[in-house]
């Protein structure tokens, strides 16, 4: 059992308008985003703010037990509801991430808490895959204000998935673009259009 976890809830507030349902070739951004992780995974969970509204989608939504906890908070509750013992973590606008990047990420979980991609010197840790049992250890960072999902590798298990492994499967390192602002938007939509699309 493998289940995927994408994060919903975030602000968007340098995007100006919520990220999840942004148009992104002809549906909400979200659904294309969990359209596309459907094949590769048993189980999906999305998590979302506490009013937050989103399309039907096949998978079990969950809402943030406080709002705006940042990342740590969304991986915690995610990985709650989960049924698998790992959870890969994306977020609503990783529409470019790869499925070999993916498998590769997963093939190196057992004997680790944490797998987390590096990626021109800046860990990844929302394209990273994480183990149940660092639930405690999250609960514990957000009853202490540490909203930063690093704070928890040096603590835990973790591999380091170095650059050049990821170039190997992700020459361009795609699947770490994300869509902060308007004009990420605009790039992303033009990518796409332009062809930097997932195989399959």
């Amino acid at each position: 059992m493998l289940s995927a976890i994408i994060l919903a809830g975030g602000r968007s507030s340098r995007m100006g308008t919520p990220k999840a349902l942004l148009p992104f070739d002809n549906e909400p951004l979200i659904v294309h985003i969990v359209r596309r992780l459907q094949p590769l995974f048993d189980d999906l969970v999305v998590v979302a703010a506490p009013d937050q509204l989103l399309p039907f989608m096949p998978v079990r939504v969950v809402h943030d037990d406080v709002a705006y906890q940042g990342p740590v908070g969304g991986i915690c509750y995610g990985l709650q509801a989960a049924a698998g013992e790992f959870g890969f973590v994306a977020s609503c606008d990783s529409a470019f991430v790869s499925p070999a990047l993916i498998s590769y990420l997963l093939s190196l979980r057992d004997d680790w808490d944490v797998v987390v991609p590096r990626w021109e010197d800046r860990l990844q840790p929302l394209l990273a895959v994480y183990r149940k049992t660092v639930v405690p250890h999250l609960q514990r960072q957000l009853a202490s204000g540490e909203l930063r999902p690093v704070h928890l590798f040096d603590k835990v298990r973790t591999r380091y998935v170095a650059e050049d492994e990821i170039r190997r499967l992700d020459p361009d390192g795609e699947s770490f673009f994300n869509m902060n602002r308007p004009e990420d938007y605009a790039e992303a939509l033009k990518r796409w259009t332009g062809g930097s699309r997932w195989p399959g």
